[in-house]
C-alpha cells in the first residue's frame, strides 16, 4: 500500500467565522473523528506547524498580512459580507498553511509519497491582497510556490475540484508557464469567474483551464471532462508535483451548491489523479481541503480520498459512462484550448 500522511489538528477549530456560518469549526472535528476511524496501514500521522510570514509573503503582499495579523486584537472583523475575522484567526489562517507546508514537504522529502491536509480555513479565493469567500491565505497557492522556491520543482499540477472558482488561485498563477491551474466549477455561481476563455496570459497562456459547468452535473460528467480535456492535457505538461484543491461542496449533500458527486466520484477523480502522479513524478501528490459544508458528505467525501491515496495507482479506471450531458462544454473547452494542447 501507498504510504499516505494526514495533517490534521483540532487547533483548526479556534477560527469562528460567526455563529450561524457555514464554515465552521465543526468541519474540522468531522474530519478528524472520521480519520480516527480508518484502519489501514501506512498511515502517517502528522501536526501542522505555523507557517512563516515569509512564507506566506511568497503569494500574499506584507500590507495585506499585515491587515491580517491586527485582527489578532479584536473580537470581530469584517473583510466582507462573508468573509469574517475572530480573535483566533490569524494564528489559525498561519496553522492553515504551514499545515499545507507540512503535508507537501513530508512528500517532497520522501517520508511519504502522498498526503491530505486538513485544515481551516480554505484559501482559494485568497488573492494576493484580498481576503474573500471565507479565505484569508491560498494554502495551496503558497504551497506551489513553496516546492517551486526551496525545492526547484518547476512543473506543479493544481486540480481544483471545489464547487466554487478559485479565482485567487487562477490569478496568482494566470502569467506562469510552471504551474498548471485546472477548475471544475459551478457556473454561474460564485465568485462569477472561471469561464472557458480564462485561459491565462503572456507566458502562461494555456496554462489555466477552466470548465464551468452547469448545476446538477455528478460523477459521470466530471469524469467525461477529466477523460476528454484535463487528463490529456495534464499528461503533457507532465507534472513534477500534484495538488488537489478537495473542495467537497460539490457533494450531492452540501447546502451551498447544485452539484450531484457522491463518494464514488471523489474516489474516481483521485483515482485518475494518483495514476497521473505515478507516472510523471514518482506518485507526489497533496490533497488540500477547501469547501464542503454538510458534515456528512464532508467526511464521507474526505475518507473516499484518503483510501483511495492508500492504493496502487494502478488499480483499474472505468471508463466515464452516461455523460452526454458534458459534451457540448467538453467541445467548448476544446474550442479554446486546442490552440494550446494537443487534445484526443
Amino acid at each position: 500500500m501507498t504510504r499516505t500522511a494526514i495533517v490534521a489538528d483540532r487547533r483548526f477549530m479556534a477560527h469562528v467565522a460567526g455563529r450561524h456560518h457555514p464554515e465552521r469549526p465543526e468541519r474540522i472535528a468531522a474530519m478528524i473523528e472520521m480519520t480516527e476511524h480508518l484502519n489501514r496501514a501506512n498511515l502517517k500521522r502528522y501536526l501542522p506547524r505555523e507557517a512563516t510570514p515569509a512564507e506566506i509573503e511568497l503569494c500574499h503582499s506584507r500590507a495585506y498580512i499585515g491587515e491580517v495579523e491586527r485582527t489578532a486584537r479584536l473580537e470581530h472583523f469584517d473583510f466582507d459580507p462573508d468573509t469574517h475575522t475572530s480573535a483566533a484567526t490569524w494564528e489559525t489562517a498561519r496553522l492553515a498553511v504551514g499545515g499545507v507546508l507540512t503535508a507537501v514537504e513530508a512528500v517532497a522529502d520522501g517520508d511519504v509519497e502522498n498526503a491530505f491536509a486538513i485544515v481551516r480555513p480554505p484559501g482559494h479565493h485568497a488573492r494576493p491582497d484580498q481576503a474573500m469567500g471565507f479565505c484569508f491565505f491560498n494554502n495551496v497557492a503558497v504551497a506551489a510556490q513553496w516546492l517551486a522556491t526551496h525545492h526547484g520543482i518547476k512543473r506543479i499540477l493544481i486540480l481544483d475540484w471545489d464547487v466554487h472558482h478559485g479565482n485567487g488561485t487562477q490569478e496568482m498563477f494566470y502569467a506562469s508557464p510552471e504551474v498548471l491551474y485546472m477548475s471544475l466549477h459551478q457556473y454561474p455561481f460564485y465568485p462569477g469567474t472561471g469561464w472557458f476563455d480564462e485561459v491565462g496570459v503572456g507566458r502562461g497562456t494555456g496554462f489555466t483551464i477552466n470548465a464551468p459547468i452547469p448545476a446538477t452535473f455528478g460523477d459521470p460528467e466530471y469524469l467525461q471532462i477529466f477523460d476528454a480535456v484535463l487528463l490529456p492535457i495534464a499528461r503533457q505538461f507532465a507534472p513534477d508535483f500534484v495538488l488537489i484543491s478537495a473542495g467537497f461542496d460539490c457533494h450531492f449533500r452540501d447546502p451551498l451548491g447544485g452539484m450531484r458527486v457522491t463518494e464514488n466520484g471523489f474516489t474516481a477523480m483521485t483515482r485518475r489523479l494518483h495514476r497521473l502522479a505515478a507516472e510523471t513524478c514518482n506518485g507526489k501528490l497533496v490533497a488540500v481541503l477547501e469547501g464542503g459544508y454538510d458534515l456528512e458528505g464532508l467526511a464521507a467525501g474526505g475518507r473516499s480520498v484518503i483510501e483511495e491515496l492508500g492504493r496502487d495507482p494502478d488499480e483499474r479506471i472505468a471508463a466515464a459512462e452516461g455523460a452526454q450531458r458534458a459534451l457540448p462544454l467538453i467541445e467548448r473547452m476544446r474550442h479554446y484550448l486546442e490552440p494550446h494542447w494537443q487534445l484526443p
